[in-house]
């Protein structure tokens, strides 16, 4: 049987929020996977800025900042 010390949340919007503790250090690391569709290459770096507005928002609701 698989294991890991990984807590995953996985929201509606297919945002998944994963903690895991760090291997090396005293300290929780957290990874956060965000996605949107991109209808044009044109559009790219305006779904990117809002990606990373999105993960921002979630950063600061957990109050990671």
């Amino acid at each position: 049987q698989d294991s890991s010390n990984v807590l995953q949340w996985f929201t509606e919007d297919g945002t998944i929020v994963s903690v895991r503790p760090s291997g090396t250090e005293p300290k929780i690391k957290f990874y956060f996977g965000v996605k949107a569709p991109l209808a044009s290459v044109d559009d790219y770096e305006k779904v990117l800025a809002e990606l990373d507005a999105k993960i921002e928002g979630i950063k600061q609701d957990l109050k990671l900042v």
